[in-house]
């Protein structure tokens, strides 16, 4: 029996993948976010560059009388911090901004390839549409943290039942 319990875990090390021709979303690896992990963290790193990966919905859609495919609606979590020392909070947006980007061209993946390098059956495809929600900068600003979610969703491998 094929689990779904691991999909953050699957999204996760996706989104943790450098060096393979898209744009690499962890410091270590030259990416603007310091920290990408699954799921949120009981006290979240507010002054790092963060991007939580957690799962927001799944659904299963019987394709046949055995067969049923998961979708997995994902929710990314992304915290930039208000650190520009000059005190320009436009550049700083402008920074979260360029980051999303990227977050973006990650999820779209590969031009023939949009599995995530074989983790899913598709990924940001279904149904056709990935969202980014921004917390208003009036909102946030004052607290010196800007704050978005990126939902998109994957198709999971086919289950027998």
């Amino acid at each position: 029996m094929f689990s779904t319990a691991d999909v953050v875990a699957r999204e996760t090390e996706w989104l943790t993948t450098a060096g393979d021709g898209l744009p690499a979303l962890t410091a270590a690896a030259g990416g603007p976010f310091q920290i990408v992990s699954g799921y949120w963290p009981r006290v979240p790193a507010t002054m790092k560059t963060s991007l939580y990966v957690t799962r927001g919905q799944i659904s299963e859609d019987r394709t046949a009388h055995i067969r049923i495919t998961a979708r997995h609606r994902m929710v990314l979590h992304a915290l930039w911090p208000l650190n520009n020392s000059g005190g320009a909070a436009e550049a700083d947006q402008q920074s979260f901004d360029d980051a999303i980007e990227l977050v973006l061209a990650r999820i779209r993946g590969f031009p023939h390839d949009h599995s995530h390098g074989g983790r899913f059956l598709s990924a940001g495809e279904h149904p056709g549409m990935v969202t980014v929600n921004f917390t208003p900068a009036l909102d946030t600003a004052g607290v010196g943290l800007f704050k978005g979610t990126i939902s998109y969703t994957v198709d999971d491998f086919e289950i027998t039942a």
